[in-house]
């Protein structure tokens, strides 16, 4: 009789297991695959049972965490991104997060990121950014892994064509129609150059390892392009000084492949085309509300825009499309400092001509923003973060304030508390004062002392009155007062 694992399932693999392994070791050698196939099976027996609860949240048996590792149906694969996140700032060697990220990233990057049926719910529950993210793993090994998926997915003949995508039946475009959801998430890598910045810290002497210069490139290459496809008008995007002088050097460098040197060499002379993008004019302060405490006048916004690689052409829906990168990000390669002020300063900007949803999006993916792990930022970090969510707040409730014109049913936020949620149904409003409070508190939490502190407090408040909870909202109202006594204001 075979031993029994914790749960009386037997050893004897399942039948998604086995078509796993058939893909992951399929064009590998026998050597490496024999390896491979042994560690797999290891780690089917046992999974990180306890780590994944942790990590998830909830119960997870046996059956269900082999499942998620290696036969995901389309909800488990929206649990992906918590799985492949990178573990907190100084988390310890046993912190669970570690394991789970090692077996989730080696499953997505051996198997699931070929198929675009598993590709495409992990990509909409945000899945792309914490791929991003790993590409600075400490860890080479699992940085390799992240760079592989990303090249994956993005595979236009083996996984879904990117820049030719099928156009729906009723000849919507893919920023409107069915793939809409995937479109915002890969074209919020551009936000504050968070992609273009992470790939070409790859340009290095010794690589992270080795052929990631390559993989980098051969990224950025389809990226430019895809958005050069999808985002601007007549096929022009102007890409910085910077970043064009960065792709001379790269294809006349001697240590790269000749290969290499070719894609660069061609990446320059069909963006050089086009005149280098220019930093914005400044543009004179903006009259109206300020979404939260240190909501700035359109001046500073438009510069921190720009510096955080992005500014100008805005259409409609919100995109922006003509500058990539900027050229201190490009000299000194991922710039993290000031990626999460540049989305909340867009967030201000969007928030002060009336657009909270996008002001929404843009706070939450802010906070999505990985805290430094040292450096003087994290002792900045509290009081920033805490901005974040009382600025969300109020666009929550200036949301909830505009119902009749804003909530509309079919819609859904993509990013924060009501992700998911139906704008048109019967509690919404209740709903966005729900989660303002949650913000409010979590502000609160972050920095509960001064005078950010007391107007966050006051915003509470009424969100509570608007709920009927009246008690609640008199001790936020003595807690407001409480706190800007105590500032000295």
């Amino acid at each position: 009789m075979q031993p029994q694992p914790e749960g009386g399932d037997s050893l004897a693999p399942d039948a998604g297991f086995e078509d796993f392994l058939k893909a992951a070791l399929q064009d590998i050698p026998p050597d490496i695959a024999d390896q491979l196939k042994t560690g797999l099976l290891k780690r089917y027996n046992k999974p990180p049972l306890e780590e994944l609860e942790l990590c998830l949240g909830r119960n997870v048996p046996l059956q269900k965490a082999r499942q998620i590792l290696f036969a995901p149906e389309e909800e488990d694969m929206r649990l992906y991104p918590a799985l492949i996140a990178m573990p907190p700032p100084g988390a310890p060697d046993n912190h669970p997060q570690r394991s789970v990220q090692v077996c989730a990233l080696a499953s997505l990057y051996l198997v699931h990121s070929r198929s675009w049926e598993r590709v495409r719910p992990f990509i909409e529950a945000g899945g792309l950014r914490q791929l991003v993210t790993a590409l600075s793993h400490p860890n080479p090994y699992l940085a390799s892994q992240a760079m592989s998926a990303l090249l994956h997915l993005t595979d236009e003949e083996a996984v879904f064509p990117w820049h030719d995508p099928p156009a729906a039946a009723d000849g919507r475009g893919p920023r409107e129609g069915p793939y809409a959801l995937v479109w915002r998430r890969m074209y919020d890598l551009s936000r504050g150059g968070l992609l273009i910045s992470q790939l070409l810290a790859h340009r290095r002497t010794p690589p992270a390892f080795p052929g990631a210069p390559d993989m980098a490139l051969r990224l950025l290459a389809f990226y430019l392009s895809w958005l050069r496809k999808h985002f601007t008008q007549d096929g022009r995007l102007s890409l910085s000084q910077g970043l064009l002088d960065l792709l001379q050097r790269w294809g006349q460098d001697p240590a790269a492949g000749q290969e290499e040197r070719q894609l660069a060499e061609q990446l320059h002379r069909d963006f050089s085309r086009f005149p280098p993008a220019q930093e914005p004019p400044a543009a004179a302060p903006t009259a109206g509300a300020a979404a939260g405490e240190d909501a700035s006048a359109g001046n500073r916004e438009q510069q921190q825009t720009y510096l955080g690689g992005l500014s100008g052409g805005e259409e409609d829906d919100g995109y922006e499309v003509r500058v990539v990168s900027e050229r201190t990000e490009v000299n000194s390669g991922p710039s993290r400092d000031n990626e999460a002020e540049v989305l909340k300063e867009q967030g201000n900007a969007a928030f002060r001509r009336g657009d909270f949803t996008s002001a929404i999006h843009l706070y939450s993916a802010a906070l999505d923003v990985p805290v430094p792990a040292e450096g003087p930022r994290i002792l900045s970090e509290g009081p920033r973060r805490a901005a974040y969510h009382a600025n969300r707040a109020a666009a929550y409730m200036g949301r909830a304030a505009a119902a009749g014109q804003l909530l509309r049913e079919g819609e859904s936020d993509t990013a924060g508390h009501l992700e998911g949620l139906d704008l048109g149904s019967h509690d919404a409003v209740s709903r966005h004062f729900q989660a303002a409070i949650i913000d409010c508190d979590m502000a609160l939490d972050l920095d509960p002392v001064g005078a950010a502190a007391a107007k966050t407090c006051l915003r509470k408040c009424r969100a509570l009155r608007r709920l009927g909870r009246v008690e609640e909202a008199a001790a936020a109202a003595r807690a407001a007062l409480a706190k800007h006594d105590s500032s000295g204001g």
